[in-house]
């Protein structure tokens, strides 16, 4: 029974694998911390806001898939720009995630979850992110809002109010993405970046592998085949790899995602999400 929770734990988790990277952050996949609330450096308050060359994204986009553990289609994912807004006096891009599960899945283990983020136009940083998880019995609505002048992450949730000291421009579980599509790469490059989440700051390192081409429900894509690198202490190991194809051009699209599950030194198989339907983007 135990092993069972926490396999459906994990499986509402590979669905944000949909999303490149945002199962390195969630609460059962952290990877190497290597600040802290206590750590990270606050003093911001000097230095100009950066501006990043972006053309891999913009309002309008949205990118659908589908989720499989194995054979079965588990459910879908959606990552979509819906809007510009204003967020402390500057215009930021809306990056929303969303995932569900489908009728047969949410039978056993009923997913339905949304992240947003409000990232600079500009700079490609975040200024304040949303959670709202609905993961079985599980709830947890939380705001995150970023004074980069203070350097602080300012979280309030169920009426409560925290803060952690955070390095400059810090990237939250949705923007990170979005940051990495802004960068060039090419195989036999890493990148790093710093992402805060849960109160934490978190490392994520990706490498890039090769390129091959790939058919997928969306069509044929020349991709670039990346790993980001992660731990996962306690029941699930980092024997479990993430694999993400995204497309070899100024988009950097994601196109394939394969998550080895494991417990302890067990193989589950492999959940993937794949994409389905683009919309909104130049060119495809």
């Amino acid at each position: 029974m135990k092993h069972r929770t926490y396999l459906r734990l994990k499986l509402s988790n590979v669905f944000w694998s949909v999303a490149f990277f945002s199962s390195l952050w969630t609460s059962a996949l952290f990877s190497q911390q290597t600040g802290s609330a206590n750590g990270a450096d606050s003093s911001n308050n000097a230095a100009p806001l950066r501006v990043i060359v972006n053309r891999a994204f913009n309002v309008g986009e949205e990118l659908s898939y589908i989720v499989r553990y194995g054979p079965i289609v588990a459910g879908s994912a959606k990552m979509s720009i819906p809007e510009i807004v204003n967020v402390n006096g500057r215009p930021c891009y809306h990056l929303l995630w969303e995932a569900w599960t489908n009728s047969f899945f949410s039978r056993f283990y009923k997913v339905e979850d949304k992240l947003g983020s409000f990232v600079d136009v500009d700079g490609i940083f975040t200024w304040r992110y949303e959670k709202q998880q609905r993961e079985g019995s599980f709830r947890d609505d939380r705001v995150v809002d970023f004074d980069l002048e203070r350097g602080l992450a300012i979280t309030t949730k169920n009426s409560k109010r925290d803060t952690v000291a955070i390095p400059l421009f810090v990237q939250d579980v949705v923007s990170a993405f979005y940051y990495i599509r802004t960068q060039k790469l090419a195989p036999g490059d890493t990148v790093f970046v710093d992402n805060y989440d849960n109160g934490k700051i978190l490392p994520l390192k990706i490498i890039v592998y090769r390129r091959e081409k790939i058919k997928v429900r969306a069509g044929k894509f020349n991709c670039l085949v990346v790993e980001p690198q992660m731990k996962t202490p306690g029941l699930y190991n980092q024997k479990g790899r993430l694999i993400v194809h995204i497309t070899d051009d100024d988009r950097k699209i994601p196109v394939l995602t394969t998550t080895e599950l494991y417990i302890k030194a067990f193989n589950l198989g492999n959940v993937v999400a794949e994409l389905e339907e683009i919309k909104g983007v130049e060119g495809y």
